[in-house]
Formats: structure tokens, C-alpha cells, sequence
């Protein structure tokens, strides 16, 4: 199946991370981080050639989208990847733009021409988006989110020091019988009590309200939501910002004109959200005409005669639905990647041992994934371990229950366990590290013992 061209999809990946810096502090993208065995990236870009889009727009950081680039061609020369991208680079004196803000961009603004879907591209996920794209469908949606179920998950011992960490969640009010999205705010934004508009409930009244629903930030927004974040210089999130905003217009009704023969819209204020929330009158003449109605209980028309129309879709309990911007869910992730290989992959093959490795051990259990370029001498021992590429592991060494990012190198007599060592660290030999991380470019001195540790100060420079 291919989603026609009343689609466009926008990747956002110019983010540094910021909730897992133990982690992205270095130089490497967060959206290379390795998960199990493929970039982090690869996922939501695979979910979408699989839901049946052919092209995307990715949004990067001018000075990562070389190394980007260089890692999807990869995936795109083995066809474990069928997508075309067109990147769109934000200069480095600007990567702390907001998601909104990424799509008022004009390098950005200019390309999208129709209905939009936006993602995040820290998302892992086994949910088909045609069932988002064809809710948009059904209702001509102005927004359509995509939210999971939080499922009580095994608790995570994290690498590290010893932290806690708290998910977000929102509170999100659901109207049972349209399945209209009517409301939604972040659930720290209130302790107790929570107050609902009568004008709310007086429409939709069988409200069901939720505090156990994650944000998958996958968004489809109707063209005119676009052009009218563009003339809103002040929003600078989708999540945060946009969306409340404009669920929470649906409650209003367009401004009169003193002549009640011109418009419902007062095209005075051109920046009226309702002077963008325009229907044609082809769709206003077929709505009015049909016997279809969203609901009943009353003798209003379908939709209450409503401009701005936003919708939810609650993934199926047990789907597979994990944003990758925690440390946490870092761990997690890549601790559950072989249960959930099949479903998040579209049943894809793994590769565990990347023909372009060197391995001479022969102590390497089936959970362990060996990427491109790594060298693994004799006399070393794997267990549940990721290796990435290019990175080397000298004799007598053994990497348990870690992950190894890129280009490190582990001397002789080293022994890690439940540890994360980023890239271009160098471990020396006779060290013992244990629930520890080391951070990019790290020099761990030899026959040093380190546990429950971030180490991240003394710095390599190559």
C-alpha cells in the first residue's frame, strides 16, 4: 500500500537529548545511538516505510547530517531500509529550537504543501500508522495524536548513580462516544482537582478522562495548522503548546461579521486561528446533505457544527510503544530488543554478528549483537552484550549485560558489567567496571575499580 501524496512526513531529529545527557554529550546524534542492532533512527524511519510512506523530510543539525546521512545510506545500500529523505539542516548556534519552531522554519514551512504527519525520532513502536492516517481521514481532522497505554513495566536498574525516574503523563479527556480529543494538559499541572468548562461538558457530554496515557508525538495536522503556527512567532511546541491550544478552541465558534451575508469568519484578524480553519464549501455542502452524524442524544449536525476537529487514537493494550529520550528507556529498550525484534522491525531479520566484524572469541552467547568493523580477540567473553562498530576488545577481557557504543577500546583484563561506554572511550587494562558509565572520549586509567560511577570528567582528545 503507498499513502498518497495528501501526506507529508516530517522527522524531527535535531534534538540533543537532554533528558539522557549521560549519554549524548558528546558528539555523536542522539538519533545514532545504537539499539540493538541498528541505530536508533532506523526504527521510526522503517515504521514509516512500512505504514506506506516513500518520502521524509528529516530535520537535523547542520553540523550531525554528514554523520547522519552516512549511517542511513548504510541501511539504505543493505535494503533493510526503503525511504527517501530530504534532509533539512538547523545551524548549530540554533539547536534549541522547539518542535513548533522547527516547522516554522522556512527551509522547512516552504516544503510543506498538504496535511502533515510529525514524528519524533526517538520513537519504537509496533503500531501501523494507517490507523491514524485513516481516522484524519474519516473526520477531516484538523489534529489526530497517536497515545499508549502506560503499562506497568519490571523495574530498570539503570548504569550510573542511583536515580529515580518519573514518565511524563498528561491528563487527556476523551469524548467516549465521538472519540474527539476535548482535553489536554500536562498532569503536573495539577494535584488534585480538575475543573472542566461548562461549555465543554454541555457538548460532549460522556467525558472520559485519563492520567495513565503516554504522548507518542506522532501527530497528523491538517495544512492549516501549519500556516497557522506560522503567524504565531510565540508557540514554540507542538506538545506543550500547539496542541492545548487548539483542542482547546474547538469550544469556541468563529467571530460574527456585522453583515451576516459576508462570512462567519472576520477575516479582519487574519491571525484568528479561524481564519486558517477553513472548510470549502464542496466538503460543507456533502456534510450537510449526508444522514452520517458523530453522535446522538440531541439535534445538532454532525460534528456540532464545529471548524476545528482534533482526535485521538489509543494504541491496542499490548502494543509496543517506547519514546527512547530517558536513559531509562535507553536501557530498557535495549534489554527487551530480541522479545521484541519481530513486532518493531515488520519480522525483518536480525543480524547478531555483522559479516564486517572480526571475531575470534568464541564465547559469544545468542543475545549478543556484534556490529560492523568490531574486533573481538581471542580469550574474551560476551554475554547479552552490544558491541558497535568498529570497537575492539582485547584478550583475557570480558563485557557482560553492557552496551558498547562506537570506536571504544578495551584493553587487556577488563571486566564490565551492566555498564554503558560511549563512544570513542578508551578502558585500560586490568580495570573493573561495574553498573558504571563512560562517557564520549573517556580514558579510564588501568587497573581502576569503578561502581554505580559516571565517568565522564578527564576527557581523551584525538
Amino acid at each position: 500500500m503507498t499513502i498518497p501524496e495528501e501526506f507529508q512526513a516530517v522527522v524531527l531529529a535535531a534534538g540533543k537529548g537532554s533528558r539522557m545527557l549521560e549519554i549524548t554529550s558528546g558528539q555523536q546524534p542522539k538519533c545514532l545511538l545504537p539499539v540493538g542492532p541498528k541505530p536508533l533512527i532506523w526504527y521510526i524511519l522503517n515504521k514509516l516505510a512500512t505504514s506506506g510512506f516513500t518520502e521524509v523530510i528529516l530535520i537535523v543539525l547542520e553540523n550531525q547530517k554528514a554523520e547522519i546521512q552516512n549511517a542511513i545510506d548504510k541501511e539504505t545500500e543493505t535494503s533493510s531500509l526503503d525511504i527517501t529523505i530530504d534532509y533539512v539542516s538547523i545551524l548549530e548556534n540554533k539547536d534549541d529550537l522547539g518542535t513548533a519552531e522547527s516547522l516554522r522554519m522556512k527551509e522547512v514551512h516552504e516544503k510543506l504543501k498538504s496535511d502533515v504527519l510529525v514524528v519524533s525520532c526517538d520513537l519504537i513502536t509496533d503500531v501501523n500508522l494507517t490507523g491514524i492516517v485513516n481516522t484524519f481521514r474519516k473526520h477531516n481532522a484538523s489534529i489526530v495524536s497517536l497515545m499508549f497505554p502506560m503499562t506497568p513495566g519490571d523495574t530498570v536498574v539503570v548504569p550510573g548513580p542511583k536515580s529515580k525516574h518519573k514518565p511524563e503523563k498528561d491528563l487527556v479527556g476523551i469524548d467516549e462516544q465521538t472519540n474527539r480529543l476535548v482535553f489536554l494538559a500536562s498532569a503536573s499541572d495539577f494535584e488534585s482537582d480538575v475543573s472542566l468548562p461548562m461549555s465543554l461538558l454541555k457538548k460532549h457530554t460522556n467525558i472520559k478522562m485519563y492520567s495513565s496515557l503516554i504522548d507518542s508525538h506522532v501527530y497528523i495536522l491538517k495544512n492549516w495548522v501549519i500556516q497557522y503556527l506560522k503567524s504565531q512567532d510565540n508557540i514554540t511546541s507542538i506538545k506543550g503548546e500547539l496542541i492545548p491550544y487548539i483542542v482547546k478552541k474547538q469550544l469556541s465558534k468563529p467571530p460574527k461579521c456585522p453583515q451576516a451575508d459576508i462570512s462567519v469568519v472576520n477575516t479582519r484578524d487574519k491571525n484568528d486561528i479561524f481564519s486558517f480553519a477553513k472548510e470549502d464549501d464542496l466538503e460543507l455542502l456533502i456534510r450537510n446533505t449526508s444522514a452520517y452524524n458523530d453522535h446522538t442524544g440531541d439535534l445538532k449536525p454532525a460534528y456540532n457544527g464545529d471548524l476545528i476537529r482534533c482526535y485521538t487514537c489509543i494504541a491496542p493494550k499490548g502494543s509496543i510503544g517506547v519514546r527512547v529520550n530517558t536513559l531509562q528507556s535507553y536501557w530498557a529498550i535495549n534489554e527487551k530488543i530480541h522479545a521484541f525484534w519481530s513486532k518493531i522491525s515488520d519480522d525483518k531479520e536480525i543480524i547478531k554478528k555483522n559479516p564486517k566484524a572480526t571475531i575470534l572469541s568464541n564465547q559469544i552467547d545468542d543475545k549478543c549483537i556484534i556490529w560492523e568493523g568490531a574486533k573481538l580477540s581471542e580469550k574474551t567473553s560476551f554475554k547479552n552484550a552490544i558491541i558497535g562498530t568498529n570497537s575492539v576488545v582485547n584478550s583475557f577481557s570480558r563485557v557482560f549485560n553492557s552496551i558498547v557504543m562506537n570506536n571504544v577500546v578495551i584493553k587487556e583484563k577488563v571486566a564490565l558489567e551492566n555498564c554503558i561506554v560511549c563512544d570513542n572511550a578508551m578502558i585500560e587494562s586490568g580495570s573493573k567496571l561495574k553498573n558504571c558509565i563512560i562517557g564520549n572520549r573517556h580514558l579510564v586509567s588501568e587497573e581502576s575499580e569503578h561502581t554505580n560511577e559516571l565517568l565522564t570528567e578527564a576527557m581523551m582528545h584525538f
